[in-house]
């Protein structure tokens, strides 16, 4: 039987309690039915909440599945500790998504959107890798068919859906930019500030209005201290790592190389 309240004491905001409660219920029917359950594609932060619940637990085993090592978003699948994680059947579909697309540009937001469309919830959606006159998609394994039917535009451009491996994923090369800085502390609005050229004001505005994540977690407070390796992002604006802490100016104020992957 598994003790709800104390295992999920650990996880103070509504939505990480309610993944929480979710990837409990995954592991109880493991436990009692033997099965392979999953859930749906998670972020890191995401996947960091339910790896905290699943590690507690004897008995079981865990794997996660993006499509590709780096994959931003995964699905976790939970399973028996007694089977092997090679003898999981997968849970994902990798589809390519061709279409003339030499006389209108279509962005990563497109694919998404025209998805989206078709009434598929984003959790069912992993990564989409956006090339020039193509884009691969990894999707949930159980939504291909509905897929295959009905997925047939992206921004007007006709498109045709093609099941391809994992073996056939091209993996686009990060745009990033070097940002050699200086701030007066490592608080998130002077480090963001610096890292997307905006004032500190107005980055202090898009932290209090829920558009800015740290580690791909909300974050509501200007003054939270932030560290070498972590990732900012602002809504619609891409993303800022603190790549390196190159000590302290002549006037004091902390030394730091940014990369703003766009």
């Amino acid at each position: 039987m598994l003790d709800k309240d104390t295992l999920l004491s650990h996880l103070h905001n509504e939505e990480e309690r309610l993944l929480g409660d979710f990837v409990l219920d995954k592991i109880k029917m493991v436990l009692e039915r033997k099965s392979v359950e999953r859930t749906n594609f998670l972020n890191p932060h995401q996947r960091n909440v339910a790896l905290s619940l699943i590690k507690q637990i004897n008995g079981i085993n865990y794997l996660e599945e993006g499509g590709y090592k780096k994959a931003e978003r995964k699905r976790i699948l939970v399973f028996p500790d007694y089977l092997f994680p090679d003898h999981v059947e997968s849970s994902i579909t990798i589809i390519k998504v061709e279409g003339n697309f030499n006389f209108k540009e279509v962005t990563h937001k497109d694919f998404l959107g025209a998805i989206l469309g078709l009434g598929i919830k984003r959790e069912m959606v992993g990564d989409i890798l956006v090339h020039d006159d193509y884009a691969q998609m990894i999707i949930a394994e159980e939504i291909f068919d509905f897929v295959d039917l009905n997925f047939k535009r992206v921004n007007e451009v006709p498109i045709e859906v093609i099941k391809i491996e994992k073996d056939d994923l091209v993996i686009p090369t990060r745009h990033t930019k070097e940002i050699p800085t200086t701030v007066a502390s490592m608080r998130l609005d002077a480090v963001a500030s610096s890292g997307f050229g905006d004032s500190r004001n107005k980055i202090s505005r898009d932290i209090k209005n829920n558009r800015v994540k740290l580690n791909y977690k909300v974050v509501t407070d200007p003054a939270c201290e932030v560290k070498v390796g972590d990732l900012i992002s602002i809504r619609n604006r891409g993303r800022v790592e603190i790549d390196e802490k190159r000590g302290l100016s002549n006037k004091g104020r902390i030394k730091l190389l940014l990369k703003r992957y766009t």
